[in-house]
C-alpha cells in the first residue's frame, strides 16, 4: 500500500514539473510574441510615415510641374528649365521614400508572431 503511494506521489510531481514546464514555455512564448508584434506595428508605422512622406513630396513635385509648365508657355526660356530640374529632384525624393516605405509594409504587413509560433510547434 505504501508502494502505491510512493508511485503516485512520484508520477503526480512528474506530470506537476511538465506540466510547469510547459506553463513557462506557454507564457514565455506568449511574451516573446508580444515583443515581436510591437516590433512588426512600429516598422508598419514607419513603412506608412515613409508612404506618406512619399506623398507629400508628390504633391509638391506636381506643384512644381505645374508652375514649370506656367513658366514654359509664359516664357519659353530659363525659368520653366530650373523648375523642371527642381521637379526632377523631388522625384528622386518620393521613388526613394517610396520604396523604403513599400518594403517596410511589405516585410511586416502579417501581424502574425511567426517566429513565437514555430518554437511552440517545435516544442509541442
Amino acid at each position: 500500500m505504501a508502494d502505491s503511494k510512493l508511485g503516485k506521489m512520484i508520477v503526480n510531481a512528474i506530470l506537476g514539473a511538465v506540466a510547469g514546464q510547459w506553463i513557462a514555455t506557454i507564457k514565455t512564448e506568449v511574451e516573446v510574441a508580444k515583443v515581436e508584434l510591437k516590433v512588426k506595428s512600429r516598422e508598419l508605422g514607419k513603412g506608412a510615415a515613409f508612404l506618406a512622406i512619399a506623398g507629400a513630396l508628390g504633391f509638391f513635385m506636381l506643384l512644381v510641374l505645374i508652375a514649370a509648365a506656367v513658366l514654359a508657355f509664359a516664357l519659353i526660356l530659363e525659368p520653366w528649365a530650373a523648375a523642371l530640374v527642381v521637379a526632377g529632384i523631388l522625384l528622386v525624393f518620393v521613388a526613394i521614400f517610396a520604396a523604403v516605405g513599400a518594403s517596410k509594409i511589405k516585410k511586416n504587413k502579417d501581424l502574425v508572431p511567426t517566429a513565437s509560433i514555430e518554437r511552440i510547434k517545435k516544442k509541442m
